[in-house]
């Protein structure tokens, strides 16, 4: 099976398998002393454990500056029964992303660099379409220049041997920009590649000792560094998948290949520890850290809300800055909810869901409970408000919403059918996962539709 989700912050491919907004009831709520939210952190874990694709998970909590949870559980590594504790560290994903932006905001401090430097002046030896890109449009993913991961079987065949920077340009260079710079917005991990080499040339060190001069040692991040095969690293973890609702090994990766865009390994607690130091200006400037939060400007995407490494949305209604990973055998999710004070870091070495894990947690840690699901009945004049054909610009899918025995279904390009169910006016959730919310635009017919993922949003509209 062919994945290149491994660094996506939150996979646009299916609406089937991808949404995971959560309502919460909108009472007041009481959060948990520190003891009683430990019990059901516990729980939570426990209940996950237990399902397909499960091996070990890391889990952290803090309150304000305050770690309150920092645990792991299930195992590091299955063959040899090898229990995960706090100190295990798991391969991030694309949660690295930030961290490699922080990086260049610093050397922008230092006036080693400037947002509108451009490639070809950075990367000379990019390609000859390298002095239409700057480095504003790779840190907020409108450089249009393609992501290596979605070359399909021209990566994935290779994607096990470790690289040289020089091969890794070598195997994209010849692509043309998939958009006008600036025009667009488009996910790619060949743009955070190439900002590990350019923090190299402006820092004068590797990556790896980039971010630990810079980061891990100055914040006391420990259980934090760039991944290697080669090294001998105590209490890693394994990463594993389902193959045929078995688990397995996860498929080999040459760790030279994901770079910048997603190859650290780390802790929850750690990961936990990085984000209080960010937000509190520790990293960075709260300066420079508001220009890493703050969205493309792409009003005909608006429903993209990316700063620099870091995806920004709502939960609950309530603001949401955000980053989650997906690196063969691994994911990851760590989250700041700033109105509740309240950061969350889940990773897990198999296929259980850290984002929705990390869901979990901030409903237990804020004190408040998930709505009721609720299956509406629904008359021929409803039905027919929301049928008809969606596209979706930005995941580049469309969408058939069809009536089947009086009853309302989705389907995705390349996905299969499930039924949706309607919670009432314009909303409904789909039977296959209640987490999964879609919420239509008023009219008759409905224009369009928004699919709400992960705290962030995408817009369908009708054709």
């Amino acid at each position: 099976m062919l994945r290149t989700r491994w660094f996506r912050f939150a996979s646009m491919a299916a609406i089937a398998l991808a949404f995971s907004q959560s309502r919460l009831t909108a009472q007041s709520s009481t959060a948990p002393t520190n003891e009683a939210l430990a019990a059901k952190v516990d729980a939570i874990a426990a209940n996950f454990l237990t399902q397909p694709g499960a091996a070990g998970l890391s889990i952290a909590i803090a309150r304000g500056d305050e770690i309150i949870v920092n645990k792991a559980y299930g195992f590091a590594d299955v063959e040899l029964n090898v229990p995960a504790d706090a100190e295990t560290m798991f391969r991030i994903g694309s949660v690295t992303k930030q961290f490699t932006a922080a990086l260049i905001m610093k050397f922008i401090e230092q006036g080693k660099l400037s947002l509108d430097d451009t490639l070809a002046t950075l990367l000379p030896e990019f390609h000859d379409y390298a002095d239409a890109v700057t480095l504003r449009q790779l840190l907020n993913h409108t450089s249009g220049i393609k992501s290596y991961t979605d070359l399909g079987p021209e990566w994935w065949k290779s994607s096990c041997i470790e690289v040289t920077h020089q091969e890794m340009i070598d195997s994209v260079k010849d692509h043309p920009l998939q958009f006008t710079p600036g025009e667009k917005w488009e996910y790619s991990n060949t743009g955070y590649y190439l900002l590990g080499m350019i923090i190299e040339k402006a820092g004068g060190h590797v990556y790896a000792d980039a971010l630990r001069n810079e980061i891990f040692e100055p914040l006391n991040m420990q259980r934090s560094q760039y991944d290697s095969n080669r090294e001998v690293i105590k209490n890693r973890a394994r990463g594993y998948t389902l193959e045929e609702e078995k688990l397995v090994n996860a498929h080999p990766l040459g760790m030279s290949q994901p770079g910048a865009a997603g190859g650290i390994i780390s802790t929850a607690g750690d990961l936990v520890r990085w984000q209080i130091a960010l937000v509190n200006g520790k990293v960075v400037s709260l300066a420079s850290y508001q220009q890493m939060i703050t969205p493309v400007a792409l009003p005909e995407f608006a429903e993209r809300q990316y700063g620099f490494g870091l995806a920004l949305g709502t939960f609950d209604d309530r603001p949401l800055i955000h980053h989650g990973g997906g690196i063969n055998g691994f994911n990851s999710m760590l989250s700041w909810h700033p109105e509740d004070q309240l950061h969350v870091a889940v990773i897990a070495n198999g296929e259980i869901s850290s984002d929705k894990i990390a869901n979990e947690l901030f409903h237990v840690a804020v004190g408040r409970e998930k709505a009721q699901t609720k299956q509406v009945p629904m008359t021929a004049g409803d039905l027919k408000r929301f049928v008809g054909e969606y596209h979706l610009p930005m995941a580049k899918m469309d969408a058939r919403i069809f009536e089947k025995d009086g009853k309302l279904f989705a389907q995705a390009t390349g996905q299969d059918e499930f039924e949706m169910w309607w919670q009432g006016e314009d909303e409904f959730l789909a039977s296959f996962d209640p987490d999964v919310r879609i919420v239509f635009n008023q009219g008759d017919p409905a224009p369009g539709f928004t699919l709400h993922q992960g705290g962030g949003q995408t817009i369908a509209n009708r054709r």
